[in-house]
């Protein structure tokens, strides 16, 4: 990240709104872990969600953390590794990666994975297995349906979300990570680059179904490579 955008999310840390957005999500935590017995978060390895693992951590240490991998077709092997690397220096002590076989069996064919595998079958095997509360780095400025969501308290599956990031902005979310010096996806910065801070984001690569909340033409820009060469996803 480049000198000023360090300073300026330095400076907005030190104001009124940002204390205010972080004292809320650290008073919703702590409500949430007092009347829950098994919580987790949803780690996808965004900025967002590495926020919200560092606040949530910083309470309960010994929280899962469930990370779902979209395979390398849409996350190449050497973000996948910084996902995961970055994990292990937010203090992660207990990491979970689920998958489907669909993404190695049909690659970017492989459509509404997310909706069978994902809220189909792995919300309610956690579920089977005691967990009563997920932790999910949504807000509201992302995008209307999340913010109708947050507004109707609409979770996925049969375990109830808790949003703590709910109302905070893009500059909350950088003053956060640049003040507590967290590691993030290199691949912001270069995002950053063409588009902003303000609409740098990551969900998975060359995937049309994220198309709405994703960079589908900053990806063909920036990683042409990953794209048209299959062993270079894996290198």
């Amino acid at each position: 990240m480049e000198r000023q955008w360090r300073e300026f999310f330095c400076s907005w840390a030190s104001t009124p709104l940002y204390r205010a957005a972080l004292d809320e999500a650290r008073s919703t935590i702590t409500e949430a872990l007092a009347t829950h017995r098994q919580p987790y978060v949803a780690y996808s390895g965004g900025k967002d969600s590495t926020v919200l693992v560092h606040l949530v951590l910083a309470q309960a240490p010994d929280t899962l953390v469930l990370h779902w991998d979209y395979g390398r077709s849409f996350v190449p092997q050497p973000v996948y590794r910084e996902i995961i690397e970055n994990a292990r220096r937010l203090g992660v002590r207990n990491l979970r990666v689920e998958t489907s076989p669909l993404y190695a069996n049909l690659g970017r064919r492989a459509t509404n994975v997310l909706g069978r595998h994902y809220i189909g079958r792995l919300l309610p095997r956690l579920a089977q297995e005691g967990y009563d509360l997920a932790f999910v780095a949504l807000r509201s400025e992302e995008s209307v349906k999340r913010r109708h969501r947050i507004a109707a308290r609409r979770s996925l599956g049969p375990i109830e979300e808790c949003w703590p990031l709910a109302s905070w902005s893009w500059c909350d979310v950088w003053a956060y990570i640049v003040t507590n010096d967290l590691r993030y996806l290199s691949l912001y910065d270069a995002r950053a680059q063409l588009v902003g801070y303000h609409r740098a984001r990551f969900t998975t690569l060359f995937d049309p179904e994220f198309a709405d909340v994703g960079n589908e033409s900053v990806d063909n820009v920036l990683h042409w490579r990953w794209r048209h060469d299959p062993a270079a996803r894996q290198e």
